[in-house]
């Protein structure tokens, strides 16, 4: 099913002149999504592009985008191979100079997100990729600052910055999609793939987007598929050698050991992490914080 709303109106500029679209995959999340509406909707800066790409959700999603019909460009409800599959779908019908990948629970920071990454963008005309920084929402209620790290020495141990908070140039992300065969690190090899082609970069150390940490999330339930995708980018993208991949691997065993203590609300096996002393607590949050 295909749905198209917000005619552009003369106060606004033309889809083709849209400089930042802002792309959603989502399936069967409608909590989720109007939490990013409405965080969408509370933004200062409008002349943006929205969509939505959602796999066909029955739980009362379609609800959910007809509510939020004044925000929304364009949206499609139907089954696809899954996120990376939606995301290169919505990167296909992106018209901003730049695109935004903002799935369903994501939020964006504040109401003043938009301006200030459309002021950056405007301010560093040849960039690519812009990163900036992630608050990381704990079951807890306890927020972690995870800022943009320096692109290229960072690289060779993952990501930059989270990819709800970085920002892309659309012609060069649609010359390096996302890979599906990468189940859980697509956007570690997009990413990868577009540095390793010299595309220029920028850093925003700001928060621009909230993520929810939990032990649910994909990468955390995928443990061996994110590992085996890890290393297939640093051997196949980066060419890195052997010994320097065991380094960078041994480094994201702690990060995923290190999240997965933050990420869970109740008690471990091992007496349960939250009733360790606070000290000891904030001991794996400084430890998250230095390597990741």
């Amino acid at each position: 099913m295909d749905g198209r709303f917000r005619p552009i109106s003369s106060s606004s500029a033309p889809r083709s002149e849209k400089l930042l679209s802002l792309v959603t995959a989502s399936f069967d999340d409608a909590a989720g999504l109007r939490a990013t509406a409405e965080s969408i909707a509370a933004q200062t800066y409008q002349a943006y592009q929205w969509l939505v790409v959602d796999g066909g959700s029955t739980d009362g999603t379609r609800n959910v985008l007809r509510s939020f019909e004044p925000l929304l460009d364009d949206w499609t409800s139907e089954p696809d191979e899954g996120v990376y599959d939606a995301m290169n779908r919505g990167l296909r019908r992106a018209r901003g100079q730049y695109v935004m990948f903002l799935n369903t629970g994501d939020r964006l920071a504040d109401a003043r997100v938009l301006e200030r990454i459309v002021e950056a963008l405007l301010a560093r005309p040849g960039i690519d990729l812009l990163f900036a920084g992630t608050l990381l929402h704990l079951p807890t209620g306890r927020r972690i600052y995870r800022g943009p790290r320096a692109p290229r020495p960072w690289l060779r141990f993952g990501l930059p910055a989270y990819h709800q908070a970085t920002v892309v140039r659309r012609a060069v992300h649609l010359a390096a999609p996302y890979d599906l065969d990468l189940k859980i690190s697509a956007d570690y090899g997009a990413i990868a793939t577009m540095m390793r082609r010299g595309a220029g970069t920028a850093r925003l150390d700001r928060p621009i987007v909230i993520r929810d940490c939990g032990p649910d999330n994909l990468s955390e339930r995928e443990t061996g598929t994110r590992f085996r995708d890890f290393v297939r980018v640093q051997r196949e993208i980066l060419e890195r050698a052997w010994p320097g991949i065991a380094v960078s691997l041994g480094r994201l065993a702690l990060v995923h050991l290190a999240y997965r203590m933050l990420s869970r609300p109740r008690p471990l096996p091992l007496k349960g992490v939250w009733q360790w002393p606070l000290s000891i607590q904030h001991r794996i949050i400084l430890l998250y914080r230095t390597i990741y």
